[in-house]
């Protein structure tokens, strides 16, 4: 079966910087399944996919715009130390959630100094040009509930709900 829209796809990934450096990877067993077409991973990579069947392996390079976008300066911000107030010991890579306006925002400690701290609240991989390992593990027909919810559902568990509706007969 070929990967299009509304299709369950069931991959497993290996995702690097362009030096090589491990960021995230499905650790060759647990998958990642999301259902093609939902915008639920990455535009570029659901282009690649298209038209792909199970065991097929692809490389991947995704641009930080296809990715997790370009570096946006104006959210990095000098604040100065007496105004900074976080519990314990400010640390570079520190993350933590503040407001702005009415929306909460991770941020990551970049720098510390005697005068200010520096934070950024680009995600952590703006910037990064990504380099994909991608294997198709399944790929199936989409049920009404997923379409429904957009959510790929736990298959043992609807099997189990599907048991439960059936009557058992027994002949003697």
């Amino acid at each position: 079966m070929q990967i299009n829209n509304d299709k369950v796809v069931t991959i497993e990934y290996t995702m690097t910087d362009q030096l090589g450096n491990l960021l995230d990877t499905s650790d060759n067993g647990d998958t990642v399944s999301f259902i093609q077409g939902r915008g639920a991973v990455f535009p570029a990579l659901e282009a690649a996919l298209e038209g792909k069947s199970i065991g097929e392996r692809l490389q991947i390079t995704l641009t930080p715009e296809q990715a997790y976008g370009a570096t946006d300066e104006r959210l990095i911000k000098i604040i100065p130390r007496e105004q900074f107030r976080m519990a314990g010991e400010i640390a570079v890579g520190s993350r933590f959630k503040t407001r702005r306006d009415d929306t909460e925002v991770v941020v990551t400690v970049v720098k510390v100094d005697e005068e200010s701290v520096v934070v950024d609240a680009n995600p952590p991989l703006a910037g990064v040009t990504i380099q994909m390992d991608v294997v198709i593990v399944e790929v199936r027909d989409a049920i009404e509930e997923e379409l429904a919810s957009g959510q790929v559902q736990d298959m043992d568990e609807i099997y189990a709900k599907e048991q439960k509706k059936s009557v058992t007969v027994e002949l003697k």
